[in-house]
This record gives C-alpha cells, structure tokens and sequence, in this order.
C-alpha cells in the first residue's frame, strides 16, 4: 500500500522542528524528536482515514485518498505557517574532515549515522520481532495473518505510524541541510522516496537502500552529461522505466499471491 501523503508529513516534520528550535529550544536533536512525533501522529491519522476506513473498497480508492491528504496537508501549512520560504537555523554547519577537495560538515556527518542507525533497526525490527513478523505477514496475506490470529489493524497502524515517523524526523534533517523549508516542499522528496524504493524493490529494505544510492549517483553523474535542469526527468524517467519493465525492482520478490 503506497502512501502519496509522505512528503507533506515530511514538510509538516520539517514545520515542527522549525517551531521548536525557533521558539522552545534550539536543539537539533529536541527538533528531531518533536518531527518524529508528529510524523508518527499524522502517519497513524491518514492510516485510520484512508486505509482502515476503505479496507476491502479497491486500492486505488485508498490511493487517491493519500493524494486528497497530500493536497489538504499542503494547503493546511499554507494557512498555519504562509507560503514563503523560512529560514531554518544553522547546526553543525562547521567543517568535520576533508576528503580530497570535498568538505564534509558535522551535519553530513549526524545525518549519515542517523540514516545508518535507522536502517539498522528498521532490520533488526522487521526481521528479529513478532511486530515485525506480523508486518511481513500481513503483506503477504492480511486475511490468512488474520486467521493466524495477527491484529492486522493494529500491525497496519504501527507500519503506517512508522513511516510517518521516520518521514517527520527526514523532514527536520531535509530543512536543516537546506536551510529552507516551505509549504511545498514535500513533493520532490516524496516522489524521489517513491522512485528509489522501486528503484531498487518495493518489497526490500536493502532494495531500497541500494536504490536510494543508485539514484543519486546518476542523477548526480547526470548532471555532469546533461543540464542540472534535467536532475528530476532523469529520476522520474527511471521511475516511468522501472514501472514499465521491473515493477519489482532490483531486489524485490515478485509477489507469489
């Protein structure tokens, strides 16, 4: 099930570490905290509205409910926050060690060990206990998880309140790197999060790393070919092709069922 809302409820992460670091307190890790909250509070709204409520109705109904979320989130920080470009304030921004003629900034640096330590646990999460077995049951067969005695609604929530979660905290990180933050930009990194995720295998956490990496690097050797102008053709281009041609990715399964 894809939820096209993950980039507002980035842009809503970003908005709340804004808020805390401008007028609570100016910590990073505090800001990043109150993202998750709130990603992981928005993830398990749009779940309870536009799957739990559609259960059983066809996927595309739930579909287009997540892009009416997409729109109304978008719309909601127009009002609450305005549509200009904030500034988000430095953190970290200093220069940590320099690898030929790349410098590399303690930001750069909190955000790689960040990203690490959440794939690390999405892991070990998924594979190692019953929450997530109950997720990899239920994606194969929510009606025989059922029977199992598996509380599907209550595995669906966790997932989907994860994934807003890690959303909300990606958002702060996004803002901060950037330094900017507006009620418009959730689009181009939910959409990229879409392309490398089946890029590289829906159904695959490792797949999805490796299509996150893959991504970047020929967009980023793209760039060096053609014009910068064309960095997102080219990543939604590979989305169009691997949808057309290898709907399941690098790594990912083809489904069984």
């Amino acid at each position: 099930m894809v939820n096209f809302a993950l980039g507002e409820i980035y842009m809503f992460g970003a908005f709340t570490g804004w808020l805390v670091v401008t007028y609570i307190c100016p910590n990073i890790f505090v800001a990043m905290a109150a993202g998750i909250a709130v990603g992981w509070l928005l993830g398990f709204i749009i779940e309870k509205s536009a799957f739990k409520a559609l259960r059983g109705a066809p996927h595309i109904a739930s579909l287009i409910c997540t892009l009416g979320f997409s729109v109304l989130l978008k719309e909601l920080a127009n009002v609450l926050f305005g549509a200009e470009t904030k500034s988000m304030p430095d953190f970290f921004s200093s220069s940590a060690l320099t690898i030929g003629q790349a410098n590399i900034t303690w930001l750069q640096i909190i955000m790689i060990l960040t990203a690490a330590i959440i794939l690390i646990g999405l892991q070990l999460f998924i594979y190692k206990t019953r929450m997530g077995l109950g997720i990899r049951a239920v994606s194969m067969d929510h009606q025989a998880a059922g029977l199992m005695g598996i509380n599907v609604d209550r595995v669906i929530s966790v997932a989907f309140s994860l994934s807003g979660a890690l959303a909300g905290l990606v958002g702060v990180l996004g803002a901060t790197y950037y330094n900017a933050l507006n009620p418009h930009m959730g689009f181009s990194p939910g959409m990229k999060g879409f392309t490398a995720a089946v890029f590289g295998g829906i159904t695959s956490i490792p797949g999805a790393i490796l299509g996150g990496y893959l991504l970047g690097i020929i967009e980023n050797l793209s760039v060096q070919v053609v014009s910068s102008g064309y960095r997102d053709f080219i990543a939604y281009l590979i989305l169009i092709l691997f949808l057309l041609f290898r709907p399941n990715g690098i790594l990912g399964k083809k489904s069984k069922l």
